[in-house]
């Protein structure tokens, strides 16, 4: 069982425009239904499923906007998870080289309504501006394990329609055995101190998300360039709480 442990109280309200709706001070962990997969280990220890269908999952259509709200599948955590991550919004914090990423959506449950106080935790790879033709040429990015400045690893809380919006850099490539595995942010989500959700979020067009053991096109976020190579894009998550 995890918990979500927040720096303070007061830091927390004074990095948020909700106050203590987003406050998180249980722990557990929500149902995520029965499943049929196959299980896969790989050379980093990302331990988890591969082709998993969900038995358990709720879909429900929202009567005044015929939205369908359809539960977002699961991921693997992978083995680079860290307790204790600070609250922000802004993860381009270090000087890196990279690409500029804002990814923005909502956070709401199965019967469409939007989940003010969500917390939405991510972590992510370092960043990386090596284009693909030259993976092979350097060595992959890594994941900040140790460090007190948790570089690109956070949490923040939805406003108080459900929304989130955040912005770091484009994660880069890194090597899984002898393959790369598609560039991806990890992401849980937490309900009243619950965690509904851990997952993956992946990027359209990417080279490596066919031959990756977990990524899917269903959780590959279209990106768009503003036209000077910033990137934005949007992801709505739906949990059952």
């Amino acid at each position: 069982m995890k918990k979500l442990v927040q720096p303070t109280r007061r830091d927390f309200i004074a990095t948020t425009s909700i106050g203590i709706a987003g406050i998180l001070l249980g722990c557990g962990k929500g149902s995520e239904g029965d499943d049929t997969s196959t299980t896969v280990t790989d050379e980093t220890g990302e331990t988890g499923v591969t082709g998993t269908t969900e038995t358990g999952t709720h879909t429900t259509t929202d009567t005044n906007t015929g939205m369908e709200c359809i539960e977002t599948p699961p991921d693997i955590e992978g083995p680079f998870w860290r307790e204790g991550v600070p609250v922000r919004d802004e993860y381009d914090l270090h000087g890196d080289d990279g690409i500029s990423l804002t990814l923005s959506g909502t956070v709401s449950d199965v019967d469409c309504t939007p989940l003010p106080g969500a917390i939405v935790e991510i972590w992510h790879a370092d960043p990386s501006v090596v284009p693909v033709e030259e993976l092979n040429n350097r060595d992959s990015v890594d994941y900040d394990h140790t460090s007190p400045q948790m570089r690109y690893r956070g949490q923040l809380a939805c406003d108080e329609n459900g929304q989130y919006s955040l912005h770091t850099l484009k994660p880069g490539w890194y090597l899984n055995g002898s393959e790369f595995r598609p560039a991806h942010i990890h992401v849980k989500i937490w309900v009243d101190g619950v965690e509904r959700l851990t997952t993956q979020l992946y990027f359209k067009d990417d080279p490596f998300i066919e031959s990756d053991a977990w990524a899917t096109e269903e959780m590959a976020v279209a990106l768009t360039d503003d036209g000077t190579g910033k990137l934005s894009g949007q992801f709505d998550f739906v949990v059952d709480a």
